[in-house]
Order: C-alpha cells, then sequence, then structure tokens
C-alpha cells in the first residue's frame, strides 16, 4: 500500500504530478486506487474539473470529494486549497458506493450500508462522508449500528472553513451533491486498519438533564430554555457572536457510558441551541471545556497506538472546532503522525466513529480521528517514538495550562460532592416514600401512585384492580403478645405481600395505616382481582407468623376504567373491606 497527497496549484502543475502518481500506479501493478479530495475553495468549476481529470485519467470512478473547514497535509494545516489524497492497493478491495438522494430515506439507507458491509468478504472497515449536518443520521447510524461488529466505522461531515457558510456539500466527478452519502468499503484478508479518536476536553460544573430536544436542537435543560447554560453560567449573551464564543466552551453529552461533545451553531429566538450533532431527551449535558495537558494526553496514547500498528497510510479526520482552539498551535497534535506515515485528511463539521464496547456508530464533535492503515503483516524495524512535542505552548498558553489543571482539580471536587449529595438526596427521598417498618409505600406515596394509574386509564384507557386489606383481631395481637410480636406480625404480612406481586409490572403494595394495606393490580379486571385477593387472604392464613402463630386477613377487591371517579372508588372498597369483617373475616367481598 502507497498513500500519496497532491496540491492542486495550476493546472500545468497538476498534470505534471499526475504524471508521476500514473506512473507509480501502473508500472508496479497495484490492484486499485482510491481518491480523496478535500477542498476549502468553494468553486464548483475547479473542484469538478480535479475530479474528472483523475476520473479520467486512472479510468475510475473512486473518487470522492467534500468541501473543508480545513486541509491536512503530511500532518500540517494547509493554506486553504484543494488536496488530494491517493491511496494505492495491492490486495485490498476498496469500493465507493454511492446513495443520492438521502434526504428522508436515512433508515433504508442505513439497513443497506449494513447489508453491504455484511456482504462484501473480508470487510475491515467502512467510511462515511456526510454532506453538513441537515440529513437524519441518528437513524441512519442505528441501522449502520446492526452490521458485524468487527467492521469498524469512521467518517466525516462536509462544512466549509467559515461558520457563518452554508456551503455543505460533497462532490465527485458528476457534481457536487447536499443530500449524497458517499460509502467506502475496505476489505481483504491482507488489509489492516485501527480506528480511534481523541478528545481531552473536560467536564464543568455539575449535569443538566435534557428535558426537550428534537434531533439537533437542544431545547430545554431541566426544564428551562437551553441559551440559559451560556447566559447564567457563562455570562454570554445571545447576540451576533454568541457562536464564537461558545465554541471555547461546547457541551458534553452522556449516551450510554459514551461522552459525545457537541459545539453551538447557533441561538434561536426562543432560546433554543441549534447544535452540530443530536442530543435526546433524558441525557446528561455538561458545558466544558479544552484542557491543553488533557488533549496531548489522549493524543500520545493513540500515537502508542499507532506506532506499535506501524501504517502505511493515515487519514487524520479533525473538528474545525479543535483547529479553532489551537489556533497557532493546530499542528502540534498532528504533525507527529506524519512520523508513521503520509498523512492526510480535513477539518471537518462532524466525526463518526463506532464505540467499540457497544458497537453503536455515533456522531462526534471536537475528536481528532485517527484512521491508519496497512497491507499485510507490520514492517520490522525499531519501534516509532511518537509523542506530542507541547514545549511551545509557552506564555499565555502555558498560563491556561495550569488554569485548566486548576479548574480540572475543583471541578473533580465539585463533582464528588455532588454524587454524594445525590446519593443522599435519593435515601431521603426514598425514606419520604416508604413506610420505616414495612418498607412498602407509604399512605402519601400510594395515593400518588394510585392517582397516577387513574390519570393514565383516564387519557390512555385500560382498567386496573385495587384492594384493601386488614388483618383480622390485630388489636387482640398487639394485647396478647406486645408490640414486637404486632411489628413483626405488619412484617410477614408485607413480605407475603411483596412475594404475591412478583412478575406483575407495575404492581405494588402500600401501607395504608395501622394494619390496612392497598395493593394496585394494573390491567386486573374484577374478575382477576379477586381471584388474586383470594389467593392472597389463603396463603397469608397458611404463613406461620412466630409467636402470633396463623393469622387471618379480610380484602375489598375493586376494579376501575376511565370512566370511574376516585373517590367514589376508594368509597366502594372501603364498604367492601368492613362487609367482608362484617361476615367473619377471613374472606373477600367483591365491589
Amino acid at each position: 500500500m502507497k498513500h500519496i497527497t497532491l496540491r492542486y496549484v495550476s493546472g500545468l502543475d497538476f498534470n505534471e504530478e499526475l504524471d508521476e502518481l500514473y506512473s507509480e500506479y501502473s508500472n508496479y501493478g497495484y490492484k486499485s486506487i482510491l481518491f480523496h479530495i478535500y477542498s476549502g475553495v468553494l468553486d464548483e468549476e475547479l473542484v469538478l474539473s480535479v475530479s474528472r481529470k483523475l476520473s479520467e485519467r486512472f479510468s475510475t470512478d473512486q473518487v470522492i470529494g467534500t468541501i473543508s473547514a480545513g486541509e491536512i497535509r503530511n500532518g500540517r494545516l494547509m493554506d486553504r486549497g484543494v488536496l488530494i489524497s491517493a491511496m494505492l492497493f495491492e490486495s485490498a478491495d476498496v469500493t465507493v458506493h454511492r446513495f443520492p438522494a438521502a434526504s428522508g430515506r436515512e433508515s433504508d439507507i442505513g439497513k443497506d450500508i449494513c447489508n453491504i458491509a455484511d456482504s462484501t468478504p473480508y470487510c475491515k472497515a467502512l467510511e462515511l462522508l456526510l454532506p453538513g449536518t441537515n440529513l437524519h443520521t441518528k437513524a441512519l447510524f442505528e441501522k449502520i449500528s446492526n452490521c458485524r461488529r468487527d467492521i469498524q466505522v469512521f467518517g466525516g461531515y462536509a462544512g466549509g472553513h467559515s461558520m457563518e457558510s452554508s456551503e455543505h456539500f460533497v462532490f465527485d466527478m458528476n457534481g457536487l451533491y447536499s443530500d449524497m452519502i458517499f460509502l467506502v468499503t475496505y476489505a481483504g484478508e491482507d488489509f489492516h486498519i485501527s480506528v480511534d479518536k481523541s478528545v481531552g476536553w473536560q467536564t464543568l460544573g455539575v449535569p443538566f438533564k435534557v428535558t426537550k430536544a428534537d434531533e439537533n436542537r437542544l431545547i430545554t435543560v431541566d426544564n428551562r430554555p437551553a441559551v440559559e447554560l451560556y447566559e447564567k453560567y457563562m455570562q454570554i449573551e445571545a447576540d451576533e457572536n454568541f457562536a464564537e464564543e461558545t465554541f471555547e466552551f461546547p457541551l458534553m453529552a452522556e449516551l450510554d457510558g459514551e461522552e459525545l461533545l457537541r459545539h453551538t451553531i447557533t441561538v434561536e429566538p426562543d432560546g433554543t441551541l441549534l447544535l452540530a450533532g443530536y442530543v435526546t431527551e433524558g441525557m446528561n449535558i455538561y458545558l466544558c471545556y479544552g484542557a491543553p495537558a488533557d488533549i496531548v494526553k489522549k493524543v500520545d496514547n493513540r500515537l502508542e497506538e499507532i506506532s506499535q500498528f506501524r501504517p502505511e497510510a493515515i487519514l487524520l479526520y479533525s473538528c474545525s472546532v479543535r483547529k479553532s482552539f489551537w489556533e497557532d498551535f493546530v499542528n502540534i497534535e498532528m504533525m507527529p503522525f506524519q512520523q508513521a506515515a503520509p498523512t492526510a485528511g480535513f477539518h471537518t463539521w462532524g466525526e463518526v466513529n463506532r464505540d467499540k464496547n457497544n458497537g453503536n456508530v455515533l456522531e462526534y464533535n471536537i475528536t481528532l480521528m485517527s484512521i491508519a492503515m496497512r497491507e499485510g503483516e507490520p514492517k520490522p524495524g525499531e519501534k516509532l517514538r511518537l509523542h506530542v512535542d507541547d514545549s511551545v505552548l509557552k506564555g499565555q498558553a502555558s498560563l491556561i495550562k495550569r488554569l485548566t489543571k486548576l479548574v480540572y482539580a475543583t471541578t473533580t471536587e465539585l463533582h464528588k460532592a455532588y454524587k454524594d449529595l445525590s446519593v443522599m438526596n435519593d435515601k431521603l427521598q426514598d425514606m419520604a416514600d416508604h413506610d420505616g417498618l414495612t418498607g412498602l409505600c407509604n399512605r402519601r406515596r400510594t395515593e400518588q401512585l394510585v392517582t397516577e394509574c387513574f390519570e393514565s386509564i383516564k387519557h390512555n384507557g385500560g382498567k386496573a384492580g385495587l384492594l384493601m386489606l386488614d388483618i383480622d383481631h390485630f388489636k387482640k395481637v398487639n394485647d396478647t403478645y406486645g408490640h414486637e410480636v404486632g411489628d413483626k406480625t405488619l412484617i410477614a404480612t408485607a413480605d407475603v405481600m411483596n412475594r404475591s406481586l412478583e412478575g406483575i409490572e407495575g404492581a405494588f403494595a402500600g401501607r395504608w395505616g395501622g394494619e390496612e394495606f392497598i395493593i394496585l393490580l394494573p390491567s386486573f379486571d374484577a374478575d382477576e382481582a379477586f381471584a388474586f385477593a383470594d389467593k392472597l387472604r389463603k396463603d397469608i392464613s397458611l404463613t406461620d407468623l412466630g409467636e402470633a402463630g396463623r393469622i387471618t386477613v379480610s380484602l375489598g377487591s375493586i376494579s376501575f376504567d376511565s370512566k370511574s371517579d376516585i373517590k367514589t372508588v376508594y368509597r366502594k372498597l372501603d364498604d367492601a373491606l368492613y362487609a367482608a369483617k362484617d361476615s367473619g373475616r377471613n374472606s373477600v367481598i367483591k365491589a
């Protein structure tokens, strides 16, 4: 395998470089060639001309391109221009697939991609080039996630150098597209690839809960307008400088244990944040900041893996926000990769990666994706010693390093305090909701849960059973054996009720007061509730409760639906219980 990069400067120079590349390709018997074009120049005529020249000269349709927020050649950000990456393969099968008119078909395309991946012999990786962030990629990625777990997935989103630019397109020799998805399959028994991401951003403060979201629109957090994250906590106003100022403090969302960075593109009049990446309701989300020392450490860890892998080619797909963060130091984290293998890539508007732990394909921001490839076994030689030289971070940058360490230390302490407080609050809430003796829901919580069930049935239909249980002659137990035995009797009765409810979804028992209990049975009709109550009565009467021996209980049972009135249900249930006691106890009366 060989990786050669070209930069388009003029037609004459480009033709000469193509001649040399063609000579290399044709004389050494390569099996296939793949071209990536990364263009920071928004010139339709130019990018189409370059694409067509490559396609015609090499008689191939394996030419794909993307508009770029920064072109990476030999591990450095080059002056804005047109960069061509040529990958020459000796044995690998590398194929470009095109999915036009993708908007609205994301789920179906995801299924097709999954089928292609699973049916391609020795498929090792999938690459996706996407036209900006306007597609519903969540549906796309969910389907691709179903492909074989050993297949790696990577890619990037198209977007220009300016955040105010509306240019988000991919292209090939046939045209420019705002709704085309390019897929590259990398396959071969002797083909090897290593894909990973480097982040390094740290969270600030405590988490917020996403309470309303729509794809990449973050509408509310903790039931407040999302913009308050920046207005209240960072003193960043929603004005014309909002996007630029929030770049330094992106958001980090938690999804299935994975941390997804999201930077803000703009803010809508109602306080909704438009993010470069989707979020979902229920996520925890944090403000975060870039810590140079941690970023360098993450990249160094990846470089150690790269040095062991010994690649022949490397692609770097790095977020445009990352470029803005580093400013004049942007090259320090990219240059070491060039020491391992010829390196090319682009600064993206979002990155694609497959989580190694659960196989989910996810959309990322502010990450450095490094894709290392080779054919055959690693070539022998001395181990490469690759690391980021951050000695250039002096002066103000050095001060930032120290400040970020301080912020990290105080944030860590804050997180611990928040976690401890959350645990204590959970314990207090549990105490507030449950009876201290039996562990069942107390009367307040019982009434709350029964009311919620009533409201749900009222709006959605359905039915539920409700039981009221009273221990027969409980006063005699207390008077004869003492309150300690009485307490043990209540606990043992509660245990029998809990065992009887196992496996019944949504069912629970609550202590109503003294020796009275309530049992809710979702989806039970009147006959089912009565049958359950009668079986429970028998189970309790056969249970040895220690010093008190065997006791009996009386029950009232009822079923309610959307037409029922809660006060009437409670009254009828209470009347049924007393009818059971008046009838001689140890019985069930249906209301």
